[in-house]
């Protein structure tokens, strides 16, 4: 549970009078692993969602709230923050940025849940991102990018390590230095399961958490969320394949974005095996939900073991 923050009832009551409800409940949400999220009822019965964001700044908040009414005016199935009082988006509790969006009703899937018919409607609506970003000029630079990959290591390396972890971290820190960085549109980076709510008819309710939203690689997000849909204990080939279809048939992948998927499959697994290990394996476990590294680097290994050459026919089930 990520509950960095604390807010009292009479604190969310003074927030929500500059968002123009009357907050009547409070309940702390538990779930997420970076920022401080609660369920607000509203007068009338209604329901509102705070967040408190624990490692963004104002003027970071700012820049991705403007990108969230971009890609809800484009289509992307996202809740737009509320306007406060004096027409911005931003407030603050304990020199933290504040947020009110729309509560938007669902739950997040179980592996076992994710069926082709379920990722269709993610490849598609993960498509509708890119399409809407692709015109964009104002989305913010990558926070995970090679460069602050690298710092994460050479934190980690002036550390006292287990010797598995420590070899762990090398190999990653050796696959790290064939990482570069790519700008083409708006990506997500962030598309896993506990990302998306879905409605009891098993309809799409919303795409959710876009603090990770910055300008990168359609290549890099759409493996991004291959990785988090289409693994259990090996690379599921039908589900994966049903991703990709799905969301070619918003938004076709060119020769060149098609060769990088195998990279930047192996960059995603990169980049969430260091802050996996940063962001959880060396903090309290009773302080975010923890999730371990360990599954991307066994992601990684997966595959490796099916190679570049192969890796592509293999997506759109033309390997022999």
């Amino acid at each position: 549970m990520a509950l960095l923050t604390a807010l009292a009832i009479d604190e969310a009551r003074a927030l929500g009078r500059l968002f123009g409800v009357e907050v009547e409940a409070l309940r702390p949400i538990a779930r997420g692993s970076v920022n401080s999220n609660f369920e607000l009822g509203l007068a009338g019965g209604k329901k509102a969602f705070l967040r408190i964001y624990e490692e963004s700044d104002h003027d970071a908040v700012v820049t991705q709230n403007r990108l969230l009414r971009h890609l809800v005016e484009h289509g992307v199935p996202t809740p737009a923050p509320l306007k406060r009082d004096n027409g911005g988006t931003v407030a603050e509790h304990a020199g933290k940025p504040v947020v009110l969006f729309p509560f938007c009703e669902g739950d997040f899937v179980c592996q076992r849940a994710v069926d082709a018919r379920r990722l269709d409607i993610v490849g598609r609506a993960l498509a509708t991102i890119h399409r809407a970003g692709e015109d964009y000029a104002d989305a913010p630079p990558n926070r995970f990018g090679p460069d602050a990959l690298r710092d994460r290591i050479t934190a980690l390396r002036a550390r006292p390590l287990p010797s598995e972890l420590a070899r762990t971290v090398e190999s990653l820190a050796e696959r790290l230095t064939a990482i570069t960085a790519s700008q083409e549109t708006v990506i997500h980076g962030d598309v896993f399961r506990d990302n998306v709510l879905w409605r009891d008819d098993g309809s799409l309710s919303a795409i959710v958490d876009f603090e990770s939203a910055s300008c990168g690689s359609a290549a890099f997000d759409l493996m991004v969320t291959l990785l988090a849909w289409c693994f259990t204990d090996r690379l599921d080939v039908t589900l994966a394949r049903a991703l990709v279809n799905a969301y070619e048939a918003v938004r076709p992948l060119d020769p060149d974005e098609l060769a990088a998927c195998y990279p930047e499959a192996r960059a995603a697994c990169v980049r969430f095996g260091i802050t996996r290990i940063t962001d959880y394996e060396l903090r309290p476990r009773d302080v975010v939900v923890h999730k371990d590294y360990r599954r991307f680097v066994g992601r990684l290994e997966a595959l490796e073991a099916i190679g570049e050459r192969h890796f592509a026919a293999w997506l759109r089930g033309t390997a022999s």
